[in-house]
């Protein structure tokens, strides 16, 4: 400001001063009546370097929306008591901090164009650490070891397509983790193994199409998950996610922004919608999800394993229990049973055969059994020579004119395994010849 040369006008000469001094120091100061520190603001001063004008009692020091391209901590070392440093909307491009602040607790970077993480090295007492909207594409291995007790970590609005395991080693204090608003496609198990007090967890708004199996650890319950606006691949590999989302659901929330700006937040398990796989799945719910697994093994809607099922043919209605997969052959080789007696259902479920049976052609040449497996008697057969099991009915032939014979149990209480080397015919014989009894007394009478 220039001043007139009229040496009478006093005033003015003192307006002068007054404007000279108001040029520097620009910042405003205020007490932070909450934190209890002196809070000096720079906000929108069109600074390209750090003012030297500051008290030496600074605690909280805003310097957003100026034009501070490069700076250095050593810019602030002569504030000891530097608690809050705000360096926000600058066009920051680089960041150097071999000058130590102990003391400073929150370091705000956000809305600049910082392309690599800077070195975090001399901050010790670092708590919060907001670097969103950035240019970051990737972070180095215990990118942020040196500041162990952090407990706020802001990524937002970066470029990150992955974060590889040990990324966030180092930061056993870490209670929120911002990840939104990035690139992420795939994200590692083992990434939030160290983390053991993470309260709250941001995925929203990223390109992931699933979690892998174990990705949340067991036994860590976190307060806050976000994870709808992801384009969800509603396939068969969406399962463990599925699962986890149904055992925590009070734990999956959406956010949104009002008209002013504000941000709401509520319990939405359901705002993780399917954007990938059966068109029928798009924009349906994650937890409505009912996938199709039919390979056995493969987990299907419930969460269980599909098993092969049994099958009833007709060598099961005489009591003999088949494989579902020779089932219609091993039927060709059975003998039906004797015309005019009525068989019964087997009640023996499929999982009580101890071997599958696998048929095979019928050979001419096949050595018949040896002669001391055939009753080598006569004599009829008392009916408590053949056991019956309680839960299995016995039929007895209805009452006629002829003789009445001993009740035989129309079922085959033997269980043998195929022979090795024999037809596996050979294998009936025993339940053949109980078959043929009541005919054979019938004639010996």
């Amino acid at each position: 400001m220039q001043c007139p040369p009229a040496p009478h006008l006093t005033l003015l000469a003192l307006l002068c001063l007054a404007g000279a001094l108001g040029a520097e120091e620009p910042c405003e100061k205020e007490m932070n009546k909450i934190k209890d520190l002196l809070q000096v603001s720079c906000i929108g001063q069109g600074l390209s370097t750090v003012p030297l004008a500051l008290p030496k009692d600074t605690g909280i020091l805003l310097l957003g929306a100026n034009q501070l391209a490069h700076v250095s901590t050593a810019s602030f070392g002569h504030l000891p008591i530097l608690a809050e440093l705000d360096l926000s909307s600058n066009g920051l491009a680089s960041l150097e901090t071999k000058h130590p602040l102990p003391t400073l607790q929150e370091l705000i970077l956000t809305h600049n164009a910082l392309a690599a993480l800077p070195a975090l090295q001399g901050l010790p007492s670092l708590t919060r650490l907001a670097l969103g909207n950035n240019s970051l594409s990737q972070l180095p291995l215990g990118a942020f070891a040196a500041v162990r007790r952090l407990r706020y970590l802001e990524l937002e609005g970066n470029q990150l397509r992955t974060l590889p395991v040990g990324t966030l080693a180092g930061l056993p204090d870490l209670r929120e983790l911002d990840l939104s608003y990035n690139v992420l496609e795939v994200l590692p198990v083992g990434l939030l193994y160290e983390l053991g007090v993470l309260e709250t967890l941001r995925l929203d708004r990223n390109q992931l199409q699933n979690l892998p199996d174990g990705f949340f650890p067991d036994g860590h319950d976190l307060a806050y998950v976000f994870l709808a606006q992801n384009p969800w691949r509603c396939d068969c590999r969406i399962v463990p996610l599925r699962t986890w989302l149904e055992n925590n659901e009070a734990s999956i929330y959406r956010r949104e922004r009002g008209a002013g700006g504000e941000e709401t937040t509520e319990n939405d398990p359901e705002s993780v919608v399917c954007q990938g796989g059966a068109g029928a799945e798009r924009g349906r719910p994650v937890l409505a999800f009912q996938p199709a697994c039919r390979d056995a093994g493969d987990a299907d809607a419930g969460g269980d394993e599909e098993t092969a099922a049994s099958t009833i043919t007709g060598a099961g209605i005489w009591g003999l229990t088949v494989p579902a997969s020779g089932a219609t052959r091993f039927a060709d080789s059975v003998v039906p049973g004797p015309t005019g007696l009525t068989p019964f259902v087997s009640t023996t479920s499929a999982a009580s055969t101890t071997a599958p049976f696998v048929p095979t052609a019928p050979s001419p040449s096949t050595t018949p059994p040896p002669a001391s497996t055939v009753p080598s008697t006569t004599t009829p057969l008392a009916a408590t020579a053949a056991p019956r099991p309680p839960s299995l009915t016995t039929l007895v032939p209805p009452a006629s004119t002829t003789p009445r014979l001993p009740a035989v149990p129309m079922y085959c209480p033997l269980r043998l395994p195929p022979p090795h080397n024999g037809h596996p015919s050979l294998h009936l014989l025993p339940c053949l010849l109980l078959l043929l009894l009541p005919p054979l007394q019938l004639l010996l009478h």
